[in-house]
């Protein structure tokens, strides 16, 4: 069996390394690479017979919406989501997941953080900003935020999510001084830009300043692990979460998709977060 994660650009992705290894814990017979795909070669890519072909695949930065109006369905539990990280070939068409949400939830979970009837403020409007919201009113936050440097994107996400969000109270406000409020009373703020992602390590979508009142921070970006964003959230004595644990946990509800829920009691975390982390830094870690 063939799977691959399609995206541009892909140099900071881990995801062959990490499929890899779980295939072989689990002891599945299949082989997971990394397609580059730019924006502009995505149509072209997915009409090709080869793709419904493969076993699955993985999508990410910058097609998670864009793929949207060309699979044949959708996954009715995330529909609403519009943003797919994850699709599997089912009789010849193409059908889309998106399991970004539950890393995201499994990651508050892990550590944790604990978010029904709190204030949340997500930085970015994009798939990962969809999925975080998403997980963020199953997991029953009173408010959440989004802070869209996009108006448009951001009123089109809380139009996508009403539907789901009965309970939560969902906004949008503009990448500006109004973002600054929701953010202060935030108590927890996840960075779903991708900057501060490598190459770019220097990078921070925000003043530190604004994290004095934060509870805790967590960045969806993964490469670097420890990101300069998380780094500022502990000299604020913030609580911190990298985007580690929601990099796995989100492949392994596809591997579940594609290959039928697994019995994960064969992998030990820490040992996958141990392999993951390492060949991410380049440094050993361990983790207990």
């Amino acid at each position: 069996m063939r799977l691959v994660i399609i995206g541009d650009p892909l140099k900071q992705s881990v995801s062959d390394f990490m499929h890899g290894w779980i295939y072989e814990k689990l002891d599945i017979e299949a082989v997971y690479k990394k397609e580059k795909v730019p924006g502009e070669e995505l149509v072209s890519w997915l009409k090709r017979p080869k793709v419904r072909k493969l076993a699955g695949f993985n999508v990410t930065i910058p097609h998670k919406e864009s793929i949207v109006p060309f699979l044949d369905d959708l996954n009715d539990r995330t529909a609403s989501l519009k943003a797919v990280n994850c699709v599997r070939p089912v009789d010849g068409k193409l059908v889309g997941y998106n399991t970004d949400w539950y890393g995201f939830v499994r990651s508050l979970e892990e550590a944790s953080v604990e978010i029904e009837g709190k204030s949340i403020a997500i930085l970015g409007s994009g798939g990962a900003a969809r999925a975080c919201a998403f997980g963020a009113a199953r997991k029953g936050a009173s408010n959440v935020t989004v802070i869209a440097r996009n108006p448009e994107k951001g009123q089109a996400l809380v139009r996508d999510l009403a539907s789901v969000m009965e309970n939560t109270n969902l906004t949008s406000v503009g990448w500006d001084q109004s973002a600054v409020e929701p953010i202060e009373k935030a108590y927890l703020l996840v960075n779903c830009t991708p900057v501060g992602m490598k190459p770019d390590v220097r990078g921070t979508p925000i003043d530190s300043e604004l994290l004095e009142d934060v509870s805790v921070v967590m960045d969806t970006v993964f490469n670097p692990v420890n990101t300069r964003l998380l780094s500022e959230a502990i000299f604020a004595d913030c609580q911190t979460i990298s985007g580690l644990d929601m990099l796995l946990f989100q492949a392994m509800a596809s591997v579940d998709i594609w290959f039928g829920a697994q019995d994960w009691d064969q992998i030990n975390l820490n040992e996958l977060r141990e392999v993951v982390h390492n060949k991410i830094t380049g440094f050993k870690r361990k983790f207990e």
